[in-house]
């Protein structure tokens, strides 16, 4: 019994390899696609354009607060008590504005990174695709996720999908889309 059963088991383990054997795979690392495309490096100069300024605007706002907090740290020894608490309560409401204006600015930031975050990956999943049906392929995985452990050189087609995606973003105007209003 136990060696009919084994039989059967290798026969439908030699059939399933044979299946398998005519399964065409690829594989390709989408971090690697989304950090060396032509949109990736867009991305990296419109953030810069976008926010550059404000960004060292509200770094020179830190410092400037730093600096006032050092001073009345010093200075609150010398004052009376009324004085002393109304240059706190103005330290205090500088330091308010100036965090309820970072966290603004962190979220602009971070709104406009996702939507560009999902342009890309739109762009990733359609060139994947593309080039899935130009290589006849019945499969794709993603290195990037973790579930690859080994893949044989050939069937690498990051760089295949690299360049689809970098067709992509030319096709589309080099633009990303603009940005949605009207948020919740």
């Amino acid at each position: 019994m136990f060696r009919v059963m084994s039989l059967a088991l290798v026969a439908c383990l030699l059939m399933a390899g044979s299946a398998f054997a005519e399964m065409k795979i690829g594989v390709f690392n989408s971090q690697a696609v989304a950090m060396d495309s032509d949109a990736a490096k867009a991305a990296q100069q419109k953030l810069q354009s976008q926010f550059g300024a404000e960004r060292s605007q509200l770094e020179k706002q830190a410092k400037d607060l730093q600096t006032k907090g050092e001073t009345l740290q010093t200075q609150v020894a010398k004052m009376n008590a009324k004085e002393r608490e109304e240059k706190q309560m103005e330290f205090l409401r500088l330091r308010r504005a100036f965090e309820e204006k970072s966290r603004n600015f962190a979220r602009k930031v971070e709104n406009t990174e996702n939507q560009i975050r999902q342009n890309m990956a739109q762009q990733i999943y359609q060139a994947a695709q593309t080039i899935a049906q130009k290589q006849k392929l019945d499969l794709i995985l993603d290195a990037a996720s973790g579930s690859v452990m080994y893949a044989t050189p050939q069937l690498d087609i990051t760089k295949a999908v690299l360049a689809e995606v970098n067709r992509l973003w030319k096709a589309s105007g080099s633009k990303f889309p603009e940005p949605r209003t009207g948020q919740k």
